[in-house]
């Protein structure tokens, strides 16, 4: 899903590759998604799709404690969120990336029941890079907010 070439707002972060610091992304992604007019309910799918995302960018590393289990890497890892009139797009991007998982994996079967699109790609040697896009809301009156009100 191409993100609009009249209007592009973008945020570009680039975390340490640990633990304590990729949670910077999922919470990046649901302040953007709330600008946005998305539900709770999509927020928190975005920021679990982001999460599931990571995990299959920077596998866990066994013996390490929490919240550093995941494989230290001296290169940081990319996040571009590009805010397109029609879409909202999160490319997660670590450079000297390993090839991902297998296409059966819980990650991949998360990332493809909460979002509207998922792209990925390995180049040897370069970067492996995951890109989700999720459909805008029309406007913020479209949101569904009937869903989260507190009885």
């Amino acid at each position: 899903m191409p993100v609009s070439d009249e209007r592009e707002d973008v945020l570009l972060l680039d975390v340490p590759s640990t633990g304590d610091y990729l949670s910077v992304l999922p919470t990046a992604t649901a302040a953007v998604a709330t600008r946005l007019g998305f539900s709770l309910d999509e927020i928190e799918d975005l920021r679990a799709a982001v999460n599931a995302a990571v995990a299959l960018l920077i596998p866990t590393e066994p013996g390490r404690p929490r919240p550093f289990r995941r494989k230290a890497s001296d290169q940081p890892l990319h996040c571009r969120l590009a805010v397109g009139e029609e879409a909202l797009q999160i490319t997660l991007i670590r450079p000297k990336g390993e090839p991902l998982p297998d296409s059966g994996s819980y990650q991949w079967q998360v990332l493809r029941a909460l979002t509207d699109e998922v792209d990925a790609h390995w180049t040897a040697g370069e970067t492996t890079t995951i890109t989700i896009s999720q459909r805008r809301p029309a406007s913020e009156a479209d949101a569904d907010t009937q869903r989260h009100q507190i009885y």
